[in-house]
Parts: C-alpha cells; structure tokens; sequence
C-alpha cells in the first residue's frame, strides 16, 4: 500500500476524528502513525455523515484544524480510507 489518506477514529470512545496519510494499512491492535494529520472538529450535514466525509470531502461549515507533521495514535477504534476527490478537498480545506 502506497501512502493512502485516511479517517482515524480514536480516543476511548472512538469520537476524536483525525485525518492524515499512511504508509501502511491500520492493523488492529496496534499504534497508527499518521502524517500530514488534521483533526476534523465539525462537519456539516452537508458532507453526508463520517462516511459521507470520507467519500466527499468536507462541505458546508465543516471545521478542521490546521495540518501537523506526526500524530501516533495507540487508542484507536476504526478507520475509513479517504477517496481521491474526499482527500482533495480535505487538502485545500482552510483550517480554523
């Protein structure tokens, strides 16, 4: 797998949502390091819900934060891959 964009849900309950690249798949269990992260912090109904986001790409008053270099997540509950035109959008989205 070449590095694919994906949607992180993590934390205890699964609720924070970070997006960023990978080098290889997710495998459960085990710490996901991501690169180019962002956390999305809102998205509109516009963008058709999480899996929506990750078809799409934010839409509406979706809010996502500014990128940073590296974010190593141990507590993790799923992940969804990004398509190219989701992983386009969320590249040029502004961050807040």
């Amino acid at each position: 797998m070449s590095k694919q964009k994906i949607i992180l849900c993590c934390g205890e309950n699964g609720r924070s949502v970070i997006i960023g690249d990978v080098e290889s798949e997710p495998v459960a269990g085990e710490p996901v390091r991501l690169t180019n992260a962002c956390m999305v912090l809102y998205w509109s109904s516009d963008c058709g819900g999480l899996l929506g986001l990750a078809a799409r790409g934010p839409r509406g008053n979706t809010r996502i934060t500014a990128k940073v270099p590296v974010v190593v997540e141990t507590k993790w509950q799923e992940w969804i891959a990004l398509t190219d035109e989701a992983s386009e959008k969320v590249g040029t989205w502004p961050a807040c």
